[in-house]
């Protein structure tokens, strides 16, 4: 069990030193954090699914959202959209 634990800490460590905070555009439009007026942030994905679709099999269209979580105040955004620029 001890091995488990151990690699489960150098996958988190491995994925944390991936993280590169960034800035976004969605829609062309500048992300700002409304809390503290951040601009840079870390970019994650959430499924948006549903128990129903779950039910029959159909979790497969089930659509993704794009989070972003602000790296000051840790404000977490969602955007439904996947086309945004990073570095803007």
């Amino acid at each position: 069990m001890s091995e488990f634990f151990d690699r489960l800490k150098r996958a988190a460590k491995a994925a944390a030193s991936e993280w590169k905070p960034s800035r976004y555009k969605i829609a062309n439009i500048q992300v700002v954090c409304p809390h503290c007026g951040n601009d840079t942030f870390a970019e994650g994905t959430a499924l948006l699914n549903s128990s129903g679709m779950s039910f029959i099999g159909l979790d497969w269209a089930n659509a993704l959202a794009i989070t972003l979580s602000c790296t000051k105040c840790s404000r977490i955004q969602w955007f439904h959209s996947t086309e945004h620029e990073t570095g803007a």
